[in-house]
């Protein structure tokens, strides 16, 4: 396989049984679409991560999985995600597991850094922290992003400076208690944070207990999520209320209140103590 020098598409994703890909495939720098993902392999003839290096002229989706293993630091560094200038989309999840915070997933985050032509992020079941994904910022074409189940997250990182994100799901992080003013990433006394978001989803965010929005003296300063069509919250039980900077958004037309018997209650149909602030939202689908 190593030989075919000018092979550009590779597709095995339907063989089932098949345990790994030769090593030999990571010399081929002229591939452009793969469809492995990518898994810790043990054996010397697998190919690795860290064989992508290589091939910078990969295009489409990657997908790496079972992150957390001991060596994954040093794979990821060899992948340099960060000359693939043709992804557009990186899946990656971690091992699924409880208990006691894994040590060395905030290194595989930092190390993983993508280009930032990079239109779709996706990462599982890390446990690192905030400060690993420092880098996120730079990716200014991004337009979807999905963090699920950082168990060890305490609160979000600053999101609201990616200027083409359009969807944005977070579920699962079990130890965020308040969403302050950090996720804004508010920067200047006069700017607009999340300028092209459309979607926004949580879920399964059980310790969640407050959302912070922004001081009345800087509301007319800044402007927040002014496309936002589609909010959503599913299994956020202890959420008490909405910040009333999302009230002001004009282009919401759907709100979306499930499994949170808290918000269901504050903001019930007509009796409601908050049911005047979501009342001129034509869209809204609340559990009884």
């Amino acid at each position: 396989m190593g030989k075919l020098l000018k092979l550009r598409h590779l597709y095995v994703d339907r063989c089932t049984l098949l345990r790994y890909l030769p090593k030999g495939i990571g010399s081929l720098k002229s591939l452009q679409a793969l469809d492995w993902p990518f898994k810790f392999e043990s054996d010397d003839e697998a190919l690795k991560l860290g064989d992508v290096g290589m091939m910078d002229q990969l295009q489409g989706s990657l997908e790496i999985a079972w992150l957390g293993k001991e060596d994954d630091e040093s794979e990821m560094e060899k992948a340099q995600l960060g000359n693939k200038e043709h992804l557009s989309e990186l899946k990656v999840w971690f091992h699924v597991a409880r208990g006691e915070q894994r040590k060395g997933d905030d290194e595989i985050v930092k190390a993983m850094q993508p280009h930032e032509n990079l239109e779709s992020l996706s990462i599982g079941y890390c446990h690192g922290t905030t400060e690993s994904l420092y880098w996120i910022s730079t990716l200014h074409n991004l337009r979807k992003l999905d963090l699920y189940y950082w168990r060890f997250f305490e609160y979000l990182p600053p999101l609201g400076k990616l200027r083409s994100l359009e969807i944005l799901e977070i579920s699962g992080m079990d130890k965020v208690k308040k969403v302050g003013v950090e996720f804004l990433g508010r920067e200047q006394e006069e700017e607009t944070l999340f300028p092209k978001l459309k979607r926004l989803r949580f879920s399964d965010m059980s310790s969640w207990k407050e959302w912070e929005g922004i001081t009345k003296d800087s509301s007319e300063m800044i402007t927040i999520m002014p496309r936002l069509s589609s909010l959503e919250f599913v299994g956020c039980p202890n959420l008490k209320a909405l910040p009333d900077m999302l009230y002001k958004i004009t282009a919401l037309r759907t709100l979306g209140i499930y499994l949170s018997p808290t918000l269901q209650y504050e903001y019930r149909k007509g009796v409601g103590k908050q049911w005047h602030n979501i009342a001129h939202i034509p869209n809204l689908y609340i559990d009884k």
